[in-house]
């Protein structure tokens, strides 16, 4: 089945560049000239994914996206449009709830290719008690994760951050969001945190002579597994 794109954007240049990259891939295109006509079409009919601009005058996109994850399809697939050197903004949409950004001006390959990736994890059966990344195994039930018949010795607070990395390849979690994910909301620490426990799943990952790099750090933003290789 053709898999059916929203293009929010309030420059006509952009949502025409962005049509020409995705229609010969198969992708259903359709526009939105403002954050309001997205809501209102997003509430009209269904979309696999919306491509959704930062920077639109009455209604931005921070406040579409919140509209969307409060009020209409907490689950919808989101990926961000956003310029050379706003890394604050991107924080502040993947804490929102969006699932990928794209930095403007862009490669069609790399925007093709972030709009597979998202579209392979909204898909993807993250409930099952057990599965397989990178040649690691993950039991939920027992809350182990294995590696060549060995157990890796992680916290509770390790097994959740590698397995939300795990169960969502590709996806970029800011620090701020897996602390406030994986921390009690009265736990007084900060970003640092994240970075350590990060540092000791490296490490342990190490101990079992697990040495692929796949806990990338995405300067500026925070932590993503990388996808599996084909």
């Amino acid at each position: 089945m053709e898999k059916r794109i929203l293009i929010v954007d309030d420059e006509i240049e952009m949502r025409n560049l962005l049509s020409i990259c995705l229609k010969p891939h198969g992708y259903v295109v359709e526009e939105a000239v403002s954050g309001y006509d997205a809501l209102q079409k997003i509430m009209d009919r269904s979309y696999d994914l919306v491509i959704l601009d930062i920077m639109m005058p009455t209604v931005d996109g921070f406040e579409v996206l919140n509209k969307i994850r409060e009020a209409i399809d907490e689950e919808l697939p989101v990926i961000l449009l956003t310029a050379l050197g706003e890394s604050e903004k991107v924080v502040e949409g993947l804490q929102t709830g969006a699932d990928d950004y794209i930095v403007k001006p862009f490669e069609p390959r790399e925007l093709v290719a972030r709009i597979e990736s998202v579209l392979r994890r909204s898909n993807r059966d993250t409930k099952k008690e057990q599965f397989g990344v990178h040649d690691l195994q993950f039991d939920l039930e027992q809350m182990k994760v294995m590696y060549q018949g060995m157990t890796i010795p992680l916290t509770k607070k390790e097994f959740n951050l590698l397995t939300r990395l795990a169960s969502n390849l590709g996806r970029v979690y800011s620090r701020e969001h897996l602390l406030e994910l994986e921390w009690d909301d009265h736990y007084g620490g900060d970003t640092r945190t994240v970075d350590a426990h990060i540092k000791n799943i490296r490490e342990k990952l190490k101990q079992v002579d697990f040495t692929k790099m796949i806990i990338e750090t995405v300067w500026g933003i925070g932590y993503q597994m990388v996808e599996e290789e084909n």
